[in-house]
This record gives structure tokens, C-alpha cells and sequence, in this order.
């Protein structure tokens, strides 16, 4: 065989080869560039969640718990035949409106957890669908009218447009209770959509019958606290006091 011909089908074949060689490093290279871009986005996508939630958790565990609380001392210690039936002005005023700011607040946070929540791909997060189950139930018992009594009745659209209402322009808080008491007074619009809830107050403080609703609700924000701080370090053991259910 002729040297030349051998010497140059080796060459090829080694050209052949390299090429080869090559080719599959550089797919490798590809795959594993490729990888490392999805765990670099799986890592953002996990730190934006917990930067969300550290954000979030917070501001609603506290509304949640000053919710659950208020519901609590309407129920089992009379807070509103106390203070507001007797008909001196100050203590009816603090009472209806601190209740209705209460409210309102807890509505406002969740309104805000979900502006951010539709951003992020949260949907593989279980802590975030456990959060979700909470904050469902606890719309639910909002929602529903199958109670005997439509006291805190609030259908899901108004539950949205009450938190809608107290979120500031700045788009990461809700009203304090000094400028909610004051768009009360200067604002009817603003004043008109709480009339209902308002009402619902009113006859609370005059009436003697189960509140059921309100029992239903304290137990489902106190199982959104106790996910929410698991380990007591906002709100110790002793200050979670739950109603007994009917």
C-alpha cells in the first residue's frame, strides 16, 4: 500500500476523530451551561419567594393575630355589649372603627401578598400553597352565607375591594388607623363600601345569639398564625387562645 495514501487515511481519520471529539465536548459544555443557567434561575426564583415572604410574613402575621384577636373579645368577653352598646361616644367610636380597621387591615395584607405571589412561580412551593389553603379558608368563612346570622358576611369581590381600598400609593402598606379614621370622616365613597360591615358591628353589640361565623373565623386565622410562626417566636403559646367550635 502506498505510504502517502496510508499516512494520509490516518491523518483523516485522526481529523475525523478530533472532530468528533470535539463536537461531543462542546455539546457537553452546552448541556452543562444550559443546566447551570436553570439552577441559577431555580436559585432566583427561591430567593425572590423568601425574600417575599420574609417582606410579607410578617405584616400579615401581625394583622392576622390583631384580627383573630378582636373576633376573640367579641366572642367570649363581650367587647363590643362593653364598649359600644352603653352609648358613650369615644368607646363607640373606637370600637366600630378599631374593628373595622382590624378588618380591614388583614384584608389589605392579603391583597398585597397576592399582588406579588402572581409575579413569582410559586406553584411548586409547598409552603406557598399551604399559605394559600389558609388564606382560602379563611375567605370562605367570610364568603359563605350558609350561617343563620349575616354578621362579618364579606363576599370575596369585597373582601379584594376593602383591601384594594386601605393599600397606600406606595403599594407595600396599608393605612394606619389614624388616616383610616380620617378618610372615614372625609371620604364617602371610601366610608360607604365598610357601611355593610358596619351595620354588621352594630348589631352585634345588641345581639345575644351564637356567632358562629366569628368562631369559625378566629380558629381559621389562628391556624394561619400557627403555620406562619410555628415556633411561637411572635406570639407565645399563652397568647393563642382559640374558640371552642359549635
Amino acid at each position: 500500500m502506498n505510504t502517502e495514501l496510508v499516512v494520509a487515511s490516518v491523518s483523516g481519520a485522526v481529523a475525523l476523530l478530533s472532530v468528533l471529539l470535539s463536537s461531543r465536548f462542546s455539546w457537553k459544555q452546552a448541556l452543562l451551561a444550559a443546566q447551570l443557567e436553570r439552577q441559577k434561575a431555580e436559585q432566583l426564583k427561591l430567593a425572590e419567594h423568601q425574600d417575599l415572604m420574609s417582606q410579607r410574613r410578617d405584616p400579615l402575621l401581625w394583622a392576622a393575630y390583631d384580627l383573630q384577636s378582636r373576633l376573640f373579645n367579641i366572642v367570649d368577653r363581650q367587647f363590643l355589649n362593653i364598649y359600644y352598646s352603653p352609648g358613650h361616644d369615644p368607646d363607640r367610636d373606637y370600637a366600630l372603627r378599631s374593628t373595622l380597621h382590624v378588618m380591614a387591615d388583614y384584608l389589605g395584607q392579603v391583597e398585597l401578598l397576592r399582588r406579588k405571589v402572581q409575579f413569582l412561580d410559586l406553584g411548586n412551593r409547598e409552603n406557598s400553597r399551604t399559605v394559600v389553603r389558609h388564606l382560602t379558608a379563611i375567605s370562605n368563612v367570610l364568603n359563605t352565607d350558609g350561617y343563620d346570622d349575616p354578621h362579618f358576611r364579606v363576599f370575596r369581590s369585597n373582601q379584594r375591594a376593602l383591601g384594594e381600598l386601605v393599600i397606600c400609593d406606595s403599594n407595600d402598606r396599608c393605612l394606619g388607623y389614624a388616616e383610616f379614621c380620617r378618610r372615614l370622616d372625609t371620604d364617602a365613597d371610601f366610608a360607604g363600601w365598610f357601611e355593610p360591615l358596619s351595620d354588621g358591628i352594630r348589631e352585634l353589640a345588641s345581639s345575644t345569639r351564637p356567632h358562629p361565623r366569628l368562631v369559625r373565623l378566629q380558629v381559621a386565622l389562628m391556624d394561619l398564625i400557627d403555620f406562619l410562626d410555628p415556633d411561637a417566636d411572635r406570639f407565645p403559646d399563652h397568647r393563642r387562645s382559640r374558640l371552642s367550635l359549635p
